[in-house]
Parts: C-alpha cells; structure tokens; sequence
C-alpha cells in the first residue's frame, strides 16, 4: 500500500537548489548594492568627516556637521532651503496633481481630436528638464523673451523675488503634469461605465458624480502619485540650477541645489552629506505617515 503524501519524508534540498533563487537575484543585488546601498552607506560615513576640496575625509567630526545645519553655522541658509523646498513641493506636488487630474476628465470622453489632446497633456513625460529650462529661460529672457514681447514689458522676470519662485513652480507643475495624465488616464479607464449611468438615473449631476464615484475609484491610483510627486519634487535641480541657481535672493534655493552648491562651491562634502542624510529622513518619514493615512483615504475596490 502506498503512503500518503503527506507522510512521506520531505527530500532535503540539495546545496545547488538552496543556492539556485541566490543567483537569480544577483544581478538585481549587485546593481541595488553598487548604486544604492553603497552610496547611501558611504554618505553617511561622509556626513561625519570634513573632508579636503576633492572630497576625502580629513578629520573625524562626529555630529558636528549635523549641528551645524541644524543650530549652528550654517543653519540660517539650510532652514531657509527646507523653507523654500517645503513650499516648493506643496505647490508643485498638489498642483501636477490637479493639472493630471482635469486633463485626464477633459480626454474621458470621446471626441475629435482626442488622441492629438492626450498627446499634448502626455507630451511633458518626454521632454528632458534641461531642455524645458534652456526653452522658458529664452521665453522669460529680459530683453527678447516671449513674455515680454507679448506683454509690452521689459521685466527680468527670473531675476525679481516676486516671479522667480511662482515661474519655477508653474514649469515644475507643467513637467510632472505628464506622468500624472497617463496614470491618472489609466485609473479612469477601470472605473465601470455603470456607476456613472446609474447615479444619472438617480438624478446625480457631474461635479457630484466626480466626488462620489470618481475620487474615490481613483484613490489609489491618486495616493500612489501624490507620494511620487513628493519625493520627484523635492529631488528638483535642473530647472533651479540653469534657471535661477537659486537665486535671487535664495528665493528658489531648494535643499537638493543647496546641497551642490555645498559640496561643489563651497567644498564641504561632509556638511553636504548632512544635508542629504536630513533630506532622506525628511522624504522617509513624510512618506511613512501617507502609508499610516492610507486606510483612512483610500478606497480599494
């Protein structure tokens, strides 16, 4: 009689089939430790040195470099760039956000020139943040700008405290707009066209419909990108540094171009580690208290 299944003696695995998964994901291990793991390691090490002009650790500094971005020193400049970072990713977080969301309600419905429509609101994805800046720079040029052909002016638009900030955010909002189109566009396509008909039958207009149907259909799909708009807005560089360099007045002066002009300008690789060290706590905990939120204002279906 032959035994059950269950009480035959489970086969020890031999040594190449424990090994097999392993060399699998070594390829993808050893990309993660060579760009992520060891950089992240290292900047750490670096943030506790002071370091010569090409960037070795010199002298052991303990904390020291943390002190001083944050009470010491050169903590004036570092909390006017969280300053200007925190606004900067509000505006440009929640408002490509909301550039993705009526774009994509505005292409739900068929018609002409639909295609050519979605086309143009996806455009941004494509276009590289150095060739955005290089173009709006020759628009808002003081002299033969666009802008001021148009408006009769002669402002130096990237170069007044009052303009700097706003444009900066309005390009940033028109860059990431793309990627929150296409997912947003795609999160609308699995919503059933039933629901909408049936609140219709029950006498729901549009705008109630989009906040009892659509907005909660789509909350993951909106969780999911407020959290990558975050995180993509406070790694902001190319449009500060060929634009404005932060200027004037350290008016756009974000925290991940503080960090350059700390390492690279001023040669203070430890204190720019710092700096990075933060940013990183900083992104990690914002977006471990979106992950808490979650449950409260995500509706999976």
């Amino acid at each position: 009689m032959s035994q059950h299944p269950l009480n035959l003696r489970r086969r020890k695995k031999t040594f190449y089939e424990m090994l097999e998964p392993w060399l699998f994901l070594l390829p993808a291990l050893l990309v993660f430790v060579v760009f992520l793991y060891y950089p992240f390691f290292k900047t750490i090490h670096l943030s506790t040195y002071l370091t010569d002009r090409n960037g070795l650790p010199k002298v052991f500094y303990g904390v020291k470099n943390y002190e001083d971005i944050l009470v010491g020193k050169y903590s004036a400049a570092f909390w006017n760039s969280m300053w200007v970072s925190f606004r900067f990713v509000f505006f440009v977080a929640f408002g490509s956000l909301l550039v993705g969301l009526a774009t994509s309600l505005m292409t739900t419905k068929k018609f002409p020139a639909r295609a050519f429509a979605s086309a143009i609101y996806a455009m941004p994805i494509a276009i590289a943040s150095a060739a955005a800046a290089m173009s709006f720079k020759m628009i808002f040029h003081p002299s033969i700008g666009l802008v001021n052909r148009l408006a009769g002016t002669s402002t130096n638009w990237l170069n007044d405290p009052a303009w700097a900030f706003p444009i900066i955010c309005l390009i940033s909002i028109w860059l990431a707009s793309g990627i929150n189109f296409i997912f947003i566009s795609a999160g609308l396509r699995n919503i059933p066209e039933e629901l909408y008909e049936s609140a219709a039958i029950d006498g729901a207009g549009y705008w109630r419909q989009q906040r009892h149907i659509t907005l909660p259909a789509l909350s993951p799909t909106l969780f999911f990108q407020i959290i990558i708009n975050i995180i993509s807005a406070f790694q902001s560089f190319t449009q500060v540094r060929l634009l404005t360099s932060g200027g004037p007045n350290e008016t756009t002066n974000v925290i991940v171009y503080s960090i350059y002009l700390d390492a690279f300008r001023n040669f203070r690789f430890g204190s720019a580690a710092a700096r990075s060290i933060v940013l990183f706590v900083i992104i990690m905990t914002i977006t471990l208290l979106q992950f808490r939120a979650e449950k409260r204002s995500v509706h999976y279906q």
